[in-house]
């Protein structure tokens, strides 16, 4: 996997945390900033590292299908992404409300984290460099959150369903290169 590709997985991923970050700066979370991050970056780091061993445990099975299979899974997963940038709900102010706690940042983390799951279940399937991958999103999730945090106080209503919106079209094109074999 190339930087360019690392880069794009990185910025595909890591897009998924700026909502998350904008609703909790939105908040008053950005004092927790570092705690948010930190939690955001292990679980960003070590949830693919899961989806990739257990597509990579899969792979011998699934050889001959691979690059479709992860594909499909990109592909889906770029929809849901889409789907809940475009239908927002109160559910998740509250959600986010409840994030001043270490559990509350823990779960939001670990919902966030699931798309990672499954990412890199299709990445390990198509058999990509674990560390590599899993550095990359961790990289850019963090980044984001940071970001997020910041702007989250000024902008939360512009930009959190953009946001969401922008990383289900962007995990749809990675769905299509991964399809094309370009990934």
């Amino acid at each position: 996997m190339s930087i360019t590709q690392l880069v794009a997985l990185g910025l595909v991923i890591g897009s998924n945390n700026l909502s998350a970050a904008l609703t909790l700066g939105a908040l008053g979370q950005r004092s927790r900033r570092t705690r948010i991050v930190g939690v955001f970056g292990v679980f960003e780091f070590l949830v693919p590292l899961v989806g990739i061993a257990l597509g990579q445990t899969l792979a011998n099975s699934l050889e001959d299908h691979a690059r479709w299979i992860s594909a499909s899974v990109l592909f889906a997963l770029g929809g849901m992404s889409l789907r809940a940038g475009l239908h927002r709900h109160r559910a998740d102010d509250r959600l986010a409300r409840r994030a001043a706690s270490w559990g509350g940042i823990v779960l939001i983390a670990a919902g966030l984290s699931v798309d990672n799951l499954v990412v890199g279940f299709g990445l390990g399937v198509a058999d990509r460099p674990a560390i590599a991958v899993a550095s990359t999103i961790a990289i850019f999730s963090m980044t984001f959150t940071w970001i997020g945090l910041d702007l989250g106080n000024e902008a939360r209503r512009h930009w959190e369903s953009r946001a969401e919106v922008g990383a289900g079209l962007l995990l749809i094109a990675l769905g299509v290169a991964s399809a094309a074999d370009w990934l």
